[in-house]
């Protein structure tokens, strides 16, 4: 798998009266009961069917795998609205900040994005979110920054209630803000973002010309690394004017693509949602997508300067609640499990569901995560499976299996009868030797 676009840069559009812009861009939070305000205003907006949680937003809008193909072709943009979004801002943000997750952010630069995690005492993962930090010159001051913690509805309570526990005597403000997100994804992602962006309009239009749309005032965008390698950009827009956005995007070029297109994306590219994918027994390590595709090296010691890295965790950086178990296994060990796609047995009478245990023969071996159709490869999934089966499955072919149309080698993985299959070209084993392990080894006199 490949993760892209980091660090991404992100611009605040600019308003015609700069005096009305807000640091706050909203006050009204978003329902716990969440119905997307484009579900009545967007032609063929359809809910997920049975079997699919429940978003509300629109799962698609008439032909979901057409809508897909516009990511390849075009450009489609997505209703993420259910998202949620928690604004941080003072003179400690960045420290304190810094000083309860993951990743490393006290030189998170403004105008850019990461990843981060808060984990258990144990290491276990409980919230994962996108950081995205303003430039000061557009919305807040240097000396006081700002950054908007993007995550998902499911969990984001939880978050919000610990990160007011944690401020103490700190300089920060934690609160909820009316940002709804959308995503652009496809080819044509910049042609279109350049007709809604208001600066970027060509000079001289006649005034006898309708302005074309534009996006509404307060309109954060940014990029990244959760969409895998193709052309995207995300957009925080004001709650009350989520429609208005979304028809400037749609006039602009973009095609109306619903939430299931967004879901095939993401499981292709192995990128997990907490509340779907994982338990509570996960560990960083278990998702290439959070550790890193690189992240064999021994831990150090970070140096003041050092940025985030384009994943969701710092491995040099101290101390987090969890940050043992991550240098543990960084330095010592291996993962128990892995994240990998999955591809799911199309004829099965059976669609399984997340939170369903995966089987090697009678034996418990993981357990299935998101379910979703795609337009080429049909029904796909997300599952955390033990690492000696991944193993086995993506090995040297010591398990004997044929191999599927898709190159896959098949095993006899299942969900209550339903026939899976690990998909070998989106998992990668780290092999390499465990520096701690070696140091060790050598005290003791050993030789691997």
């Amino acid at each position: 798998m490949i993760i892209t676009t980091f660090p991404a840069t992100l611009t605040l559009v600019a308003t015609r009266e700069a005096s009305n812009t807000s640091k706050t861009p909203g006050e009204t939070p978003t329902p716990t009961t969440y119905q997307s305000l484009l579900l009545d205003t967007t032609d063929g907006a359809a809910d997920a069917p049975d079997g699919h949680q429940q978003h509300g937003v629109a799962w698609h809008y008439g032909n979901p795998f057409g809508e897909q193909r516009a990511f390849e072709r075009s450009a489609g943009a997505v209703d993420r609205s259910h998202q949620r979004v928690l604004q941080i801002s003072g003179a400690d943000t960045l420290s304190w900040l810094n000083s309860l997750i993951s990743q490393k952010i006290d030189a998170l630069a403004a105008g850019s994005t990461t990843h981060g995690l808060i984990l258990d005492a144990k290491g276990h993962i409980e919230h994962a979110f996108t950081i995205v930090r303003p430039k000061e010159s557009l919305l807040t001051r240097a000396d006081e920054p700002t950054v908007y913690l993007v995550s998902e509805p499911e969990s984001f309570d939880a978050l919000q209630t610990y990160l007011t526990q944690m401020v103490f005597w700190s300089a920060v403000s934690v609160h909820e803000v009316a940002l709804a997100l959308i995503t652009v994804i496809g080819p044509d992602t910049s042609t279109v973002m350049a007709h809604v962006l208001e600066d970027n309009h060509a000079p001289g239009t006649p005034a006898t010309t309708t302005p074309p749309d534009t996006l509404p005032e307060g309109t954060i965008t940014f990029t990244d690394s959760l969409v895998g390698t193709k052309d995207f950009v995300h957009l925080l827009v004001p709650r009350p004017a989520l429609t208005d956005a979304f028809t400037a995007l749609i006039n602009a070029g973009a095609k109306p693509t619903g939430l299931m297109a967004y879901e095939a994306e993401r499981v292709k590219a192995v990128i997990p949602e907490v509340h779907a994918d994982l338990d509570n027994r996960t560990v960083p390590h278990e998702i290439e997508a959070f550790i890193g595709t690189s992240a064999s090296a021994p831990t150090q010691r970070a140096t003041v300067d050092d940025g985030p890295t384009a994943s969701f965790v710092h491995l040099n950086k101290g101390c987090y609640r969890g940050q043992e178990i991550v240098s543990r296994i960084q330095n010592l060990g291996r993962p128990p499990r892995l994240l990998v796609k999955l591809q799911v047995d199309g004829y099965s009478a059976r669609r399984p569901e997340p939170g369903e245990a995966i089987t090697f023969g009678k034996r418990k071996v993981g357990r299935i995560g998101t379910v979703v159709d795609d337009c080429d490869e049909g029904p796909i999934a997300l599952g955390l499976v033990k690492r000696s089966i991944v193993e086995k499955a993506i090995g040297s072919g010591a398990t004997g299996g044929a191999r599927s149309a898709v190159g896959t080698q098949i095993t006899a993985l299942e969900v209550d009868g339903t026939t899976l299959a690990i998909d070998p070209d989106t998992t990668h084993l780290d092999e390499a030797p465990k520096a701690g392990r070696q140091a060790v080894d050598k005290l003791r006199g050993k030789t691997r």
